[in-house]
């Protein structure tokens, strides 16, 4: 075969994987992952004329307390006052309820939470509201919340499971069609080199879980109580069960290395083994959080399996197979590897076209958020190496393992070389795929930065200006908050207008909250730029019309 047909095609497989993942970036749906507030009750920023009996924060997604996680409530002095533990009200895994003692008089209380999301990251935040006349507060919104170099920390162990789940999965080779492969030093070494990969990332990941969840630093990784709180939860129950999956394909992998257990009925329990190694991690991370979680579940474990036959297979050819030069080795294993290449790089292309579709949402997600770019580098990274395997190996397949006995090997050199640099991407792909873990995927970011509180100002004239600020920064009920900039007024009143959707003008009730500052709320149904017209009237003689524009998500 020539060399430009092989372009050829290989440029339209490159043009059939780029098309099918961009179209999933461009067409994706929401997801879930780290879980965010709902709603809360009493609601952020708000005047009670009593104290409430509880405060309960509502969740689009189950999430965890144990002992690390919390929710309580301080008033001004900071004294506690709640009445007892946080906990799940009517077993309702998305609702944390705290219950407040009774007698609570006027003043400002604050409710600080701590919860573990379905998929172990941890979120934190705070909510505020005001009992009697005092000024009004806010809180923060909730966010992915933890010691960044504890998290960094935990994005190089991951990458250590993955690895090891690699070199494990290259032992498929070894298992089926290289049988002397059992007796290669490098081979075997490679396989016990990814078992203890995977068992030391595992007890890693178990052990870093409790203080990242916590937000502690990296030097508590050996406090047994946040130990404890990681076993008694799914997250540590999966890192349990596959510990225990290792020990067994341990057990197994040491006699089906051994040269006379050749297609020995324990060849395909160690990949049984293997493959549901990788179910743990798929149940313990996003996809568990993605609807249908069965589904999403099942096709991240494609995913990881794929990625761990194709990479693993790599490192195995060209550390183990290749250096050996042997004919007839090459001649069996090469073709079969290929096959088995290209059928996980459909099945990766299939899988991770799913998971941009469910895990990114829209386009601005792509541009706007990390979890969004790092997709973007590991499409570009996977396509590098479908480039690179699909050119270079069709091209040194008819030498590498060419029937002519004369030059039998006159290509194994440059199909090594072409081995290394598609393993060395393979390798860089699995640390963004670490980092991805970590992130909060594409949508849910997106949403949260599109909730922060807008402002914007305009001119009173005298060097005075107004500011209008909006919270959140989406529309639906928002707080309105119209401060005064050098200047105080008798009055000020408000209404909002949307142009576009002829909608308004809507009059903002305005309480003022000092001599400064007014609050209010009110519904802005929908997205785009509104407009509010504000009066501001400094004396009975004095007044000011001004416009302030104001763009909500």
């Amino acid at each position: 075969m020539t060399r430009a047909p092989l372009l050829r095609r290989g440029a339209a497989l490159l043009t059939l994987l780029a098309g099918v993942l961009g179209a999933a970036l461009l067409f994706a749906s929401p997801a879930s992952a780290h879980a965010t507030v709902v709603s809360t009750s009493p609601a952020d920023g708000s005047r009670l004329t009593t104290a409430p009996k509880s405060v309960s924060i509502v969740f689009d997604e189950n999430v965890g307390l144990g002992t690390i996680g919390y929710l309580h409530v301080t008033d001004q002095t900071g004294r506690r006052v709640d009445a007892r533990a946080a906990y799940h009200p009517g077993g309702d895994g998305s609702t944390v309820r705290d219950d407040l003692v009774s007698g609570l008089g006027d003043g400002t209380y604050t409710a600080s939470f701590r919860v573990v999301s379905a998929d172990s990251h941890p979120v934190a935040g705070t909510i505020a509201f005001v009992v009697g006349n005092g000024a009004l507060v806010r809180g923060h919104a909730s966010g992915p919340s933890g010691d960044s170099v504890t998290s960094g920390v935990f994005d190089a162990v991951r990458w250590v499971t993955y690895a090891g789940l690699a070199l494990l999965g290259g032992g498929w080779l070894v298992l089926t069609v290289w049988p002397a492969g059992r007796d290669d030093r490098r081979a075997r070494r490679l396989i016990w080199t990814g078992w203890g990969a995977a068992v030391v990332g595992a007890v890693l990941e178990l052990l870093l879980q409790g203080a990242y969840a916590a937000g502690e630093s990296v030097a508590h990784v050996v406090d047994w109580r946040l130990i404890d709180a990681t076993l008694h939860s799914d997250y540590g129950q999966l890192h349990s069960a596959r510990l225990v999956l290792l020990g067994v394909l341990a057990v197994v992998l040491a006699r089906s290395l051994q040269a006379d257990a050749w297609r020995s009925w324990r060849d395909p329990l160690a990949g049984a083994l293997v493959v549901a190694a990788a179910v743990t991690i798929s149940a313990g991370g996003h996809a568990d959080t993605t609807s249908p979680s069965w589904l999403s579940i099942a096709i991240d474990v494609v995913h990881l399996s794929a990625m761990a036959t194709w990479i693993g297979g790599l490192i195995m050819l060209g550390v183990a197979v290749l250096p050996r030069r042997e004919p007839d080795e090459l001649e069996a294993v090469v073709p079969v590897f290929s096959t088995v290449a290209f059928v996980s790089v459909v099945l990766l292309a299939g899988s991770g076209t799913y998971s941009a579709w469910r895990g990114i949402g829209s386009l601005d997600a792509i541009l706007q958020t990390t979890y969004g770019l790092l997709v973007v580098a590991k499409i570009v990274l996977f396509l590098g190496i479908v480039a690179v395997a699909n050119v270079s190996r069709q091209l040194v397949r008819t030498r590498a393992v060419a029937p002519d006995p004369a030059a039998p090997t006159a290509g194994a050199g440059r199909l090594r070389r072409a081995v290394a640099v598609e393993a060395v991407i393979g390798l860089v792909v699995l640390v963004l795929s670490a980092v991805l873990v970590n992130e909060p995927r594409g949508r849910e970011a997106l949403d949260a930065s599109y909730r922060k509180a807008v402002s914007s100002s305009a001119d009173l004239g005298g060097g005075h200006s107004v500011t209008v600020g909006v919270d959140p920064g989406v529309h639906g009920t928002v707080n309105v908050t119209i401060t005064l900039n050098g200047t105080t007024a008798t009055s000020v009143t408000a209404a909002a207008t949307q142009n576009a959707k002829e909608i308004g003008p809507v009059p903002v009730k305005l309480t003022r909250e000092g001599g400064d500052t007014y609050d209010g709320s009110v519904a802005l149904p929908v997205a785009g730029k509104w407009e509010f017209d504000l009066v501001v009237t400094q004396s009975t003689f004095n007044a000011t019309s001004v416009a302030v524009d104001v763009t909500l998500h």
